[in-house]
């Protein structure tokens, strides 16, 4: 029986996000089309065989989380389960919560802890959800009630020792962070105290990221943009804007100094990116913009991930940004007779993670994953002087850049300069 414990306040709500916040700005870095959509030499494998559900994935190094829906004594419900796969023909598989007619869901891992959103304490009137984490390398720890509150807390987020989720303690939604370094002394404090709705953030290292519906001068109808912060800042976060537009931007991956998102046209989703080194002038880059669906992307280091339905069912896509070159990751896997969907990736290293679910209507999905190598994964570890792109190649674009920026001093101070 976990206990649940006297409820902490974390801050009140404020009526605005204050006056002064600068506009964001972006540099359209060029279209980023396909040259070539070419397969790799990888082969996907099944994480853990079942015939129950499978679904959330997500991944940390060689450790895969996800949720599993298995028959109890009392029912059918989600519980979180975990699998090394060090050794990929020998995937080591453990249960890493599986209360009774309790739902654990939206895993997250970092090396060996795993967070994610248990309603242990809903009720037929109200429901409840908590964020719950547990260290996995050691198997006599108990898991940690992070936020014994009141409402809802779900779709936490982990980075090293701070989780991120979405809060509705103050009548919508909020940002809340925790520092769990300590796990008898629990620090929760409220990123985004503001009106409208803050959710779905990310984090990595010190900066989170969030959708926000904020309203205001540049988005009237209140769509979802992308904001960050500086989450070390507990007291007065540094926030940003990353990308505003009319357009929903929702879904939301961070990691290094890219930000993904996929973000609604006209027509359909498309998959964009923000170079953010320089929070306060976001790079903007076109990832997936043809005329297909492309949602649900995720990044680490160069390499960003996405499901695309441009083949009439969904199949798993990869970007490299450094060769800006584009690449088929999943189709069918071996031995299947009929076309599945490949949905929600999640990336780590070079390891991809997925749900595969059949199209038969109510037919259960597995977790699969594949380990990327080749040409397609190629990187720039030693860039070649004259690089003016990023591209690891020197050649006539970047003689194009460095003609425009043709005798361009910036010294700080302008006396002396030539």
């Amino acid at each position: 029986m976990r206990n649940k414990r006297e409820v902490k306040a974390v801050g009140a709500k404020t009526q605005s996000r204050g006056d002064g916040m600068a506009r964001w700005t972006t540099i359209l870095l060029g279209l980023a089309g396909a040259i070539g959509v070419a397969g790799g030499a990888w082969t996907a494998f099944e994480v853990h065989p079942s015939a129950n559900d499978q679904r959330a994935p997500d991944v940390h190094g060689r450790l895969i989380v996800w949720q599993e829906l298995i028959q109890g004594n009392q029912g059918r419900d989600w519980d979180i389960w975990a699998a090394d796969v060090t050794h990929p023909d020998a995937p080591q598989v453990f249960v890493v919560s599986n209360y009774e007619a309790t739902n654990e869901q939206n895993p997250s891992v970092y090396d060996t802890i795993v967070v994610w959103q248990d309603d242990y304490w809903s009720t037929p009137e109200a429901s409840d959800w908590d964020v719950y984490f547990r260290d996995t390398a050691n198997p006599g720890a108990l898991e940690v009630n992070l936020t014994p509150m009141p409402y809802d807390q779900i779709n936490p987020r982990i980075y090293g020792n701070r989780i991120v989720w979405q809060d509705n303690s103050f009548g919508d939604w909020d940002v809340c962070v925790a520092d769990i370094t300590d796990p008898n002394h629990l620090p929760i404090y409220p990123l985004t105290p503001y009106p409208h709705d803050q959710s779905r953030p990310t984090i990595w290292r010190n900066t989170v990221a969030w959708q926000d519906n904020y309203v205001w001068e540049d988005n009237p109808d209140g769509a979802w943009n992308v904001y960050g912060a500086d989450a070390l800042r507990m007291n007065k976060p540094i926030e940003y804007l990353f990308s505003a537009l009319p357009e929903d931007q929702e879904n939301i991956a961070m990691a290094g100094s890219y930000v993904v998102w996929q973000q609604k046209t006209a027509e359909d989703w498309d998959v964009y990116a923000a170079d953010v080194s320089d929070p306060a002038n976001p790079k903007i880059l076109p990832i997936a913009t043809d005329t297909s669906n492309a949602m649900y992307p995720d990044v680490d280091g160069h390499l960003i991930v996405w499901q695309d339905d441009r083949n009439g069912d969904w199949d798993i896509y990869g970007y490299n940004l450094v060769t800006r070159r584009e690449f088929i990751i999943s189709d069918n896997q071996p031995g299947q007779k009929e076309f599945t969907d490949q949905l929600r990736p999640r990336i780590s290293g070079t390891l991809v993670v997925w749900e595969d679910v059949p199209l038969t209507p109510d037919a259960p999905a597995d977790i699969f994953a594949a380990i990327l190598d080749g040409p397609e994964i190629a990187a720039c570890p030693n860039p070649p002087a004259g690089d003016a792109n990023g591209d690891c190649v020197v050649n006539l674009q970047d003689f194009v850049l460095l003609a425009e920026g043709w005798l361009t001093c910036n010294l700080d101070h302008p006396d002396a300069c030539p």
